[in-house]
């Protein structure tokens, strides 16, 4: 019963933060989180979807979560498709068609906190979104029924499957939502804020593995004061994640460039972290699916270590050499930030170009 009580817990956490924080940011960020979930339940369960198109598209949007650990023309594919879309969006917002040439439009919102730190980019959110081209759909009508389809599969998850209570008036335990403001940029032109070392792509690059780990440690994190396994599985993913894309991008450039970049390798910047080994393959796979087996169908949880009072049965204590819940929360979120760090100092902010007037 172990897997199937995370299962209730994460969507209920899931559901809680998304109807009782009503804020954007965090409802577009949660979109891949909310696929990822549908997705590994529904494995679980043994869930068939009646609906191929919509299953799809959750499930394309769940692999996005994974899109830069892939070969580097995938990560660069998206992040040119995502501008390219969100370029042509604004321009056709401009009153006069003589406008649409001399780029004065502005295509990319980036948010920072109250420090100045990226928590999220309107690109990503386009790319979470996987709207369709030429089919006839637009962005409103893609982003209401992906939504609608999220919705419907988590409710036949806890619902029919759990006979969970939702209700609108279940408040989470949650600090308020750290303020937060803009800068919107046009990509086409030359900016101080992205790295003159690199080209628009990889700048994009970069910046979507930013905001997903800024989301996660300034916003998610402050706000969620129970260290919940749900948000540990996030956490952990987007780490995971980042750093492979990372790697991926400065294997690239160093096989594809002769120019010396100044980017220091990530393994070496991680070195001094407690000496914390992220990577566990078992614990990766258990962080995606809810079966709590290894690739090859092994249980991970080790006897000697099984405790259900514990908040993942035991699971940390077999993979991570006997390291407690708390401790490998606190040194996941050591690397996530040192991650965040490092790809911050690719960027140049000018805080006092935040705007912080939502009016």
């Amino acid at each position: 019963m172990t897997a199937e009580n995370l299962i209730e817990q994460d969507g209920l956490m899931l559901i809680d933060l998304l109807i009782n924080a009503n804020d954007s940011v965090i409802n577009l960020s949660l979109i891949p989180f909310c696929a990822l979930y549908c997705k590994s339940a529904k494995e679980f369960l043994n869930i068939n979807s009646n609906n191929n198109d919509a299953d799809k598209a959750v499930t394309d949007i769940r692999n996005g979560l994974k899109i830069f650990t892939e070969k580097f023309s995938k990560g660069k594919k998206m992040a040119y498709n995502s501008d390219n879309q969100e370029n042509e969006h604004f321009k056709s917002m401009l009153r006069f068609r003589f406008t649409k040439e001399f780029n004065t439009h502005l295509n990319l919102g980036v948010s920072f906190d109250k420090h100045g730190k990226i928590i999220f980019n309107t690109q990503l959110a386009n790319f979470y979104l996987n709207i369709p081209k030429n089919k006839g759909v637009s962005m409103n009508e893609h982003a209401f029924m992906i939504g609608k389809r999220l919705g419907e599969e988590t409710a036949e998850i806890l619902v029919h499957h759990y006979h969970s209570n939702i209700k609108k008036n279940n408040k989470i335990n949650h600090n308020d939502i750290p303020k937060y403001g803009y800068i919107d940029f046009n990509t086409n032109n030359k900016n101080v804020f992205f790295s003159d070392q690199f080209n628009k792509e990889t700048n994009l690059i970069f910046l979507h593995m930013l905001s997903t780990l800024g989301f996660t440690n300034n916003i998610l994190i402050p706000i969620l004061p129970n260290r919940t396994t749900w948000l540990l599985r996030i956490m952990y993913i987007n780490v995971h994640n980042t750093i492979l894309g990372i790697k991926k991008v400065i294997q690239h450039l160093k096989q594809n460039s002769t120019k010396d970049f100044n980017i220091p390798e990530i393994d070496e910047y991680l070195t001094n972290n407690d000496d914390f080994q992220i990577f566990s393959s078992s614990f990766r796979n258990c962080m995606m699916h809810y079966d709590l087996i290894d690739k090859k169908g092994s249980p991970v949880i080790l006897q000697k270590f099984y405790n259900p009072s514990l908040p993942m049965y035991g699971l940390i204590e077999s993979c991570y050499d006997g390291m407690n819940y708390n401790q490998f929360f606190d040194e996941l979120y050591k690397t996530s930030q040192k991650l965040e760090d490092y790809l911050l100092s690719l960027f140049t902010i000018n805080y006092n170009s935040i705007c912080w007037d939502w009016d």
